[in-house]
């Protein structure tokens, strides 16, 4: 029945009941229009509940508008439910039954006449039960679905601190072995100078000094040298699990090898200002000429009888100097460049 048809059919006075039906017409209508919107409403407010709730997780800030999104979304939920119940409360028994009215009927004895009673039916309950145990389910969703996002959000920020701390660890590794690469560098360097201040005939001669372990701080720089050697051979290697901020200087090489440097520094600015102080008038007079000597051994254009007679005549004169100590090492490499020279010729 159309909804004029109905609207047509309650015009007659004599029958009430009409009226209801229109009543029930328009509540359903307005229930069936209602109740999809108020559904699509709440499933809205959740989805947009839960968004801000990842996104507040997420920025680590909270404003309370994803928990304010869902409970609307409850809201919603329970009014899509609760409406049509409201609206169904007031319409009336569809036709009501008339209570029937006393006949006479003729009889031999007068019977007491009796009118039937309704029978009341009980409330049914069942919508009530569905509505609550769809709230329940929402509500389930949304605790596990919060649950869910807070257990993803701290293994997240679990995740990232591992991996802070991961490569934390690998940088504090990586700086601590480039730190002890440095002190074989360092340790290497030391040498370096040591062997050039043993064969550089201008060191050897101007520095004297530098190579005489007759002098304090020459011998203590030897001792030094020799410390750090034995360090490198017994404790060079890095050593494994160390702290991040262990301070290597702490540690038997690199503090051998700190002494060395120092030791070498205090022996080189001793020899600077001692010079050739220490040296007699003859004998520097003598070391000129054996420079001038060297010098023309080693000059590829004299030829080879020069180059030799240079070579024999210096050889003598450093075997007689006395107050200036000339290295084996640098006698050593004086023959070795003078055999190179008479294989090349």
């Amino acid at each position: 029945m159309s909804f004029l048809t109905t609207l047509t059919a309650t015009s007659a006075p004599d029958d009430g009941s009409h009226l209801f039906d229109v009543v029930d017409v328009l509540a359903s209508s307005i229930s069936t229009l209602i109740t999809p919107m108020l559904l699509l409403m709440a499933g809205v407010m959740v989805i947009m509940g839960v968004a801000r709730l990842f996104r507040n997780l997420n920025s680590g800030y909270s404003d309370g508008s994803g928990w304010g999104f869902l409970v609307m979304g409850l809201l919603a939920v329970a009014g899509a439910f609760g409406l049509p119940w409201l609206m169904g409360s007031y319409d009336a028994p569809k036709g009501g039954t008339p209570t029937p009215r006393p006949t006479s009927t003729p009889s031999t004895s007068a019977q007491p006449t009796t009118t039937p009673e309704q029978t009341s039916q009980p409330l049914d309950l069942t919508w009530l039960l569905i509505v609550f145990g769809v709230i329940g389910a929402l509500i389930l969703t949304v605790l596990l679905i919060w649950i869910i996002t807070i257990a993803a959000g701290r293994a997240r920020r679990s995740i990232r601190a591992a991996h802070k701390s991961a490569e934390a660890q690998r940088v504090a590794k990586e700086r601590i072995a480039a730190a002890w690469q440095g002190f074989h560098d360092r340790h290497n360097e030391l040498l370096r100078k040591i062997v050039h201040s043993e064969t550089d005939w201008d060191s050897l001669f101007f520095l004297p000094a530098l190579t005489d372990p007759n002098v304090p701080q020459t011998y203590a720089m030897l001792r030094a040298m020799r410390a750090a050697g034995t360090q490198r051979d017994t404790a060079g290697e890095l050593p494994a699990d160390l702290p991040a901020g262990v301070d290597l200087t702490t540690l038997p090489y690199p503090k051998a090898v700190e002494a060395f440097a120092v030791a070498w520094d205090a022996a080189e600015r001793n020899a600077r200002r001692l010079g050739q102080k220490g040296v007699p008038l003859a004998e520097r007079k003598l070391i000129k000429e054996i420079r001038t000597l060297l010098d023309m051994a080693e000059n590829s254009a004299a030829s080879q009888t020069e180059r030799t007679l240079a070579y024999r005549r210096a050889q003598k004169l450093i075997e007689s100097l006395e107050t200036i100590h000339v290295p084996e090492k640098a006698i050593a490499q004086l023959e070795e460049r003078q055999q190179l020279m008479i294989t090349a010729n």
